[in-house]
């Protein structure tokens, strides 16, 4: 293991690492995905169809329960309209001495037994007169008539003569002041009060026979609920709703059911997930039936658990094969890792013993082969190497230019011969420097503060060979004082805007040389001239070194330029020339921003 990490960097993944878990993807990412799929499928399918039958189950509930409260509202709408029974029960409220009070109301249970012949759910029948009394059939429920008439409904249905109102289980428990649940209706008759004493006709009628109906159809899945049009509460399988009324954040969740006609939603009840399913009836009725989530998904879950296992089995049956498959392949590769790493330490006597598949078993065999030659190739190699850098640029740096030395001779003659003036001996001290440096001496940097030194020891002769035509001006990082550079490197750049662009200029030029560090790994130098500029014919031959001019210092021009640069630092360094005919001409030169302890 030490090994492994001495010679890879940690970011760098085994391979057996890399086909463990691919293995383990390839297999497991589909599987789950399949499994999600199908899961999800069969969840949306269970969920379709519980909707479905939740709706068919509504609806037959609706059916059967709004035609027992329809038959109850017709029977009580037909006893509001039976002129014989009114007139009996006004004959009651009107009876003159009690013989005759009696058997009015005989006479009245007789006729109101006739309308309820077919069930014994009727608990009592009120008749409510206009002289503020009251008539109760069957049983009294133990309140007076004014206890009635100031509840909200007697108010309604007054307003509305003829027309039944049910009221539901939540509406008439406050009119019931007893134990249990019942369904209360009323009818306020069409006849005149002129002719006839009865004001309303009050049905108190018991829930238990609507609440197995729904009990019935709900086959126990859940609560169903059924609402009226003002949002009270009806009938439901829920105890607690009918003996507490819907009033409350607890009962928000059938909110939704209200406000719609028919469909299905998914809400927290009682901190579970819930899936309501609502209807609505002919009477206007809200049917809803909320039946638990984890109900539906019970099916589903089992079917999730089982895929779940069956995947888990399959899956490290497969990881173990394919362990074995990965350790046949990895272990001949980490055995010619490990022979690598000997031949980095220097080693090249190493061998293997092939093995694995036919690409592993080949690539021991030719890793055998490679090494019996590799040291004999290797050490020929370098030499070959570093004798070709050395004589590439040993010769580059050894192109001097003799017209250059001997033209500048001839001028110091002249010069002497002459004028016997301080030029000379500046223009001989210059000269001076400039030819020990260009023999080499001190090696083959130097660093940039000395190279300005002798980039202006030669713009001193340029300007006392060709005239003081120029001006120069040199803006360099101090930062750069001590970073190396190979010698010379400047000054055939300076010479090309000297003799191409100054040379020719009617007015006085100026070379302007800048040079910083960029990305802090880099040097930058930038040398521009106003001069004439170059043709694009010109500047492509300047480029390509077939410069017809050769007199210059030391003839080494700017292809060869940026050959030292290539063959020192590389092809991520170089130059580049710019030039407009007219406007000069810029030079842009990037080397890397090393010092004496990087050189070594």
């Amino acid at each position: 293991m030490a090994l492994f990490k001495q010679f890879a960097p940690r970011r760098r993944w085994r391979i057996a690492q890399i086909l463990n878990i691919s293995f383990f993807l390839m297999i497991s990412l589909p599987l789950f995905l399949v499994t999600l799929y199908s899961v999800r499928s069969f969840n949306s399918i269970l969920v379709k169809n519980t909707t479905s039958q939740a709706l068919q189950t509504l609806e037959q509930v609706s059916y059967t329960f709004q035609s027992e409260a329809q038959m109850i509202m017709n029977t009580l709408s037909t006893m509001g309209n039976d002129d014989e029974l009114i007139a009996t029960a006004s004959a009651v409220s009107s009876a003159e001495n009690s013989q005759e009070h009696l058997q009015m109301s005989k006479k009245l249970d007789t006729q109101v037994g006739s309308y309820f012949h077919y069930t014994g759910d009727v608990a009592s029948v009120l008749f409510f007169f206009k002289d503020q009394k009251m008539y109760e059939y069957k049983r009294s429920l133990g309140q007076n008539a004014s206890f009635y008439h100031n509840q909200e409904w007697y108010k309604s249905v007054s307003a509305s003569k003829n027309r039944v109102e049910l009221m539901g289980i939540e509406h008439s428990t406050p009119s019931v002041p007893e134990d249990g649940m019942y369904i209360t209706a009323a009818i306020s008759p069409k006849y005149s009060p002129i002719f006839y004493d009865v004001d309303m006709i009050y049905l108190v009628f018991r829930a238990s026979k609507f609440i197995q109906l729904l009990e019935t159809k709900n086959s126990g899945a859940g609560d169903i609920y059924v609402v009226g049009e003002g949002g009270d509460l009806i009938a439901s399988t829920n105890n607690d709703a009918l003996r507490e009324g819907m009033e409350g954040v607890q009962y928000s969740f059938l909110d939704a059911a209200k406000q719609g006609t028919h469909g299905s939603y998914v809400h927290q009840v009682d901190g579970k997930e819930s899936y309501i399913v609502y209807t609505e009836g002919d009477l206007g009725w809200k049917f809803i039936q909320v039946v638990p989530y984890e109900g539906i998904m019970a099916q589903v879950t089992s079917v999730f658990h089982r895929t779940i296992l069956v995947s888990a089995i399959g899956l490290i049956i497969f990881l173990l094969m394919s362990y074995f498959f990965v350790r046949s392949i990895v272990k001949p590769i980490v055995a010619l890792f490990r022979q690598m790493a000997q031949v980095k330490s220097g080693n090249l006597s190493v061998s293997i013993t092939p093995s694995g598949p036919l690409e592993i078993y080949v690539l021991g065999n030719a890793f055998n082969e490679m090494m019996l030659n590799m040291e004999g190739l290797l050490h020929e190699v370098k030499e070959k190497e570093r004798q070709k850098r050395i004589a590439e640029i040993t010769a580059l740096q050894s192109q001097i230019n003799p017209h250059f030395l001997l033209n500048t001779l001839n001028t110091i003659k002249l010069m002497a011969s002459i004028s016997k003036v301080s030029n000379i001996q500046r223009m001989t001290e210059a000269l001076t420097k400039l030819l020990s440096s260009a023999f080499n001496q001190g090696g083959m940097y130097s660093t940039i503060g000395e190279e300005m030194v002798l980039l202006d020891y030669y713009v001193q002769i340029m300007k006392i060979r060709y005239g003081d035509l120029f001006d120069m001006e040199c803006v360099i990082d101090p930062a750069l004082e001590q970073a190396l550079i190979p010698k010379l490197m400047l000054q055939p750049i300076v010479e090309n805007a000297i003799i191409h662009g100054m040379h020719e200029k009617e007015s006085r030029g100026k070379i302007v040389i800048t040079g910083g560090i960029v990305d802090k790994e880099a040097c930058l130098f930038t040398i521009h001239d106003d001069g004439v500029g170059m043709s694009l014919e010109a500047l492509s031959e300047l480029r390509e070194g077939h410069e017809t001019n050769r007199e210059r210092f030391n003839g080494i021009g700017l292809r060869n330029v940026q050959d030292r640069i290539s063959l020192n630092y590389g092809s991520n360094y170089g130059m580049v020339i710019e030039s407009n005919q007219e406007q000069g001409t810029t030079v842009t030169l990037r080397i890397p921003l090393m010092y004496h302890t990087d050189s070594k």
